[in-house]
């Protein structure tokens, strides 16, 4: 258990990572996919919204969402201000180690292990659908964060299943040797090449 400013990290608990208007980073659209952007938007108590701090090494954390089971990450490993932050499966990278230091007003940074660099987000914007990067620490109102436990209630609902991929519906039509079709069942086949 490690005390970030004044909220105490405890692996396994569930915490939003609010923005000072109040916002939260979520995973953009609940994707479930290596890739997704992380972004601000409006609490509404999603587990997308909701993160598990992992401990990665000492003092160090990899930040888990609740609903994807994926970490957040550097794009394309960057280390850039501006390189953007998105979800990806869990490796060994330092790209997905973050380091949680106490900052005034019980707020804190969140700093990148590899790039040494905080979560700000882009255009120092704060409106829904903001994108999540890293930039050098300018002690900026938008690199500051309040992770606070989520409350137990909201843990308790049911979480959302992930809606599984739409593929194309299966033919009742087979190809024969010649190139043309022949029908094997259903209606509205093409007849059989004599």
């Amino acid at each position: 258990m490690k005390k970030s400013a004044q909220t105490v990290i405890r692996e396994g608990a569930c915490y939003t990572i609010a923005a000072a208007n109040g916002r939260v980073l979520e995973v953009a659209d609940f994707n479930t996919e290596n890739g997704a952007s992380i972004r601000l938007w409006s609490y509404e108590g999603q587990p997308w919204q909701q993160w598990i701090f992992e401990e990665a090494a000492e003092g160090q954390y990899r930040i888990k969402n609740r609903f994807t089971g994926k970490v957040m990450d550097l794009a394309m490993s960057g280390v850039v201000n501006g390189t953007w932050v998105h979800q990806w499966e869990k490796t060994t990278g330092k790209g997905q180690r973050w380091e949680i230091v106490p900052a005034d007003g019980g707020k804190a940074k969140i700093r990148n292990v590899l790039a040494d660099k905080v979560i700000d987000l882009v255009g120092m914007r704060v409106d829904n659908g903001t994108q999540a990067q890293i930039w050098q620490d300018v002690f900026g109102e938008n690199q500051l964060w309040s992770i606070q436990p989520v409350p137990d209630k909201l843990l308790q609902k049911d979480m959302p299943k992930p809606e599984p991929k739409k593929t194309a519906p299966k033919s009742t039509r087979t190809q024969t040797g010649t190139g043309r079709a022949k029908k094997t069942g259903g209606k509205g086949g093409r007849r059989a090449a004599k």
